[in-house]
């Protein structure tokens, strides 16, 4: 009898064991979060299987068992959308000997509802009713009484990009950390909630409660436009606010933030004033005005980083010819990114970065390398190119285009692109969209290079006043490059050589007074005085320019006139030792040799090796280079031309491109690359042994002859010491 009673003792103890419940709770369904059929779960732990009913009202529900750890059973029971369950009333359910109480809330609705929180667990409170959250890592969407929640526990910005871009409610709400939110500012959203830091949010159970500090968020939708939250910290009131909606933003389907024409150029780092706030800029454009566009930045190691634009330029062509005869359309908006040294930390690198023209506008992914402005004892390159159309009809401008498409496929190492002028054929043309499709083109290059352009006469518009140019492509401006100068003048030092683009349009075609000729020749000269003071680090200079000091066309007024309208600028270049003069204009490829005032420099330092002359040595003036051979239609020269005294070689029609390299602070080398037959049509070297040069070879010289001199002496000290030891044994002995 006594057995048969310990049984039943242990019986009883067992299925009291198996019907343990505890962390019961009610989580929040797909339907919520995805648009699913499940409404809410039913969750429960049990230390066995548990064989107690679940039932709301009168309804059973069955539920599924999973084992977690040989330690416990998880037992879930679905609520679904079948089951007739009307939003915002109450239902209770039984689970065991417990009760919890269940209050959906609408998606679609107006009615007040809570939010607790506790080290990234997060609950709904629908009058009496708590739903938890599932578990993630990251965000989580609800679309609750017309909130679009968007909760953060780790501030990823490209997860949260992404949950921004899904339509749901009427209010968009972010819920997190208060350090996420000053990544996020330049998102679009309409409240952003900080959960503060260092205060915990009670896990409100209907059987116990921590004793921990407790926030509180309540929201009230008051209208359409309107939204009101009360922060609580221990039941007290901290925080109060109406969010109003901005009714004057623009609304998305109605508006084309779609990223477009993105281009890479210098920003002042590169130039004397050295500002590393300003290392890179990143423009893009967009056909609407979008204040809320960002770029994200990031490489394979510590950079992330969320940009917001820094700058919108409008270009509106129908203010710009207003009470003109011209009749424009054409709008767009540039927008500027700029990236500074804790962005991108790290020159010589190559980084990934996506636009975002809004929050549900994003460009494909591309990536940049950063130049560097020191020398680092490698061989760079640089590409020069000009007179480039925006379409291929006749096929020229595209076979440019898919040589820059290759290269950048290949990741090709190149340090920064160099246009020598004249876009598109022309930017202002057919009401600007030949220039908004160079824009959308040049992407091929522009994307993954730094763009660094001087500007031609076809790119002055139909004002003169290079409208599109200016606003359109960056350039670091400092004082001197304003729109009085028709942005004449700006300079950048990359490596070992200082670069200087000017932009001589009035001079060439003769509108300039003395005063505006002087003006610019002093410019030009106080910059090359600056890099001459500096050639000790950068020795190289090269000038570029769309205007060719020399070309051959004897039926072009320019190739007569030209080197007698510069000729301040050559006595400039050839004082100041400038190594090579690029250029556009002409339709072709055209290397003349060094001449100042049409007269030969063969007698002053240049060597050659034959009538092509490969080797330019200390020459008193510069090499001459016209880079005009892009690819363009407008015009198609019958060339080449009947050779000058100064001609050494062109090209004929085919498409190409020049690659400088720069091997040291002696070398230079350069090669014409036909596009179309794919080979080197023309090369040259420049060396350069003099100046600062020569200077530290005669310095590296005596030193060597002062170390040669102290060991002499050592030497003679020695051996003056020995001698003396000798003579003295001797005389012991």
């Amino acid at each position: 009898m006594l057995f048969l009673f310990i049984i039943i003792i242990l019986q009883q103890l067992e299925v009291s064991q198996q019907c343990q419940i505890f962390d019961e709770q009610i989580l929040i369904g797909d339907y919520y979060t995805n648009n699913g059929t499940k409404l809410a779960f039913i969750q429960f732990k049990s230390y066995e299987q548990c064989n107690k009913s679940i039932t709301i009202n009168m309804m059973k529900l069955s539920y599924e068992s999973s084992r977690i750890d040989e330690m416990y059973y998880i037992n879930k029971a679905t609520i679904e959308s079948r089951m007739q369950i009307k939003f915002n009333r109450d239902y209770n359910i039984t689970l065991g000997d417990k009760q919890l109480l269940l209050r959906l809330p609408k998606k679609y609705g107006k009615e007040p509802i809570s939010i607790v929180e506790i080290e990234g667990s997060f609950q709904l409170i629908n009058n009496k009713s708590i739903l938890n959250l599932p578990a993630f890592q990251t965000t989580i969407n609800l679309n609750i009484e017309s909130i679009h929640f968007i909760f953060i526990n780790r501030c990823d910005v490209g997860k949260i990009v992404k949950d921004l871009q899904k339509k749901f409610g009427k209010w968009t709400v972010l819920i997190g950390q208060n350090t996420c939110m000053t990544r996020l500012q330049h998102l679009e959203y309409d409240k952003y909630i900080n959960i503060q830091e260092n205060y915990y949010v009670s896990f409100i159970q209907t059987n116990k409660q921590y004793l921990r500090n407790i926030v509180k968020i309540d929201l009230f939708i008051i209208n359409d436009n309107q939204l009101k939250y009360d922060y609580y910290l221990n039941n007290q009131l901290v925080q109060q606010e109406i969010v109003q909606k901005n009714t004057l933003q623009q609304d998305y389907t109605e508006s084309n933030c779609q990223p477009y024409g993105q281009r890479i150029s210098l920003g002042y780092y590169f130039t004397n004033y050295n500002n590393s706030n300003e290392i890179i800029n990143i423009a893009y454009n967009t056909l609407s005005y979008c204040p809320s566009g960002f770029i994200h930045i990031y490489d394979n190691q510590s950079v992330d980083q969320w940009v917001s634009v820094s700058e919108i330029r409008t270009l509106n062509m129908s203010q710009i010819y207003e009470d003109t005869q011209y009749n424009f359309t054409y709008v767009t908006y540039i927008n500027i990114v700029s990236l500074n040294d804790t962005i991108i930390p790290n020159l010589g690198q190559i980084y990934q970065y996506q636009i975002y023209g809004d929050a549900n506008s994003e460009s494909l992914a591309y990536q940049f390398k950063v130049p560097l402005k020191e020398y680092d004892n490698q061989i760079h390159k640089i590409i020069f190119f000009g007179d480039m159309d925006s379409n291929w009809t006749g096929n020229k401008s595209k076979q440019t285009f898919d040589w820059f498409q290759s290269i950048q496929n290949n990741q090709s190492d190149y340090d920064v692109l160099i246009f020598e002028g004249d876009m598109a054929y022309d930017l202002e043309s057919l009401d600007c969209q030949q220039g908004d499709w160079w824009l959308r083109n040049m992407t091929t290059f522009s994307s993954y290079y730094p763009l660094l352009p001087t500007p031609g006469n076809h790119d002055s518009g139909d004002n003169y006043e290079f409208d599109f140019y200016r606003l359109s492509f960056l350039s670091p401006e400092q004082n001197l490059n304003t729109r009085n100068n028709y942005y004449n003048f700006y300079s950048v030092d990359l490596g070992l050589v200082h670069y200087i683009f000017y932009n001589p349009t009035n001079i060439v075609y003769n509108e300039s007074n003395q005063d505006e000729i002087d003006y610019m020749v002093e410019i030009m000269e106080k910059d090359l005085i600056e890099a001459t003071n500096n050639r000790y680090k950068v020795p190289w200079i090269i000038v570029n320019s769309h205007y060719p000091m020399y070309c051959s066309d004897a039926t072009d007024p320019m190739c007569s006139y030209n080197f007698i309208a510069l000729e301040p600028f050559a006595k400039l270049f050839s004082n100041y030792g400038v190594a090579i003069y690029m250029s556009a204009h002409q339709h072709n490829y055209e290397r003349d040799a060094p001449f100042i005032n049409n007269k030969s420099q063969e007698n002053t330092g240049l060597i050659t090796d034959g009538p092509e002359q490969h080797l330019i040595q200390n020459s008193a003036a510069p090499v001459y280079i016209i880079e005009g051979s892009a690819g363009q239609e407008y015009y198609t020269p019958l060339v080449p031309y009947p050779s000058q005294p100064y001609t050494i070689f062109q090209t004929g029609y085919n498409d190409g491109v020049g690659i400088l390299y720069i091997y040291n602070e002696t070398h230079l080398y350069f090669e014409q690359i036909d596009l179309v037959e794919n080979k080197v049509v023309d090369y040259f070297w420049v060396v350069q042994e003099r100046g600062m040069n020569r200077d530290n070879n005669i310095n590296i010289l005596l030193w060597i002859i002062l170390i040669l001199a102290l060991i002499l002496v050592i030497a003679f000290a020695i051996y003056y010491f020995v001698r003396r030891q000798q003579i003295k044994e001797k005389l012991l002995n």
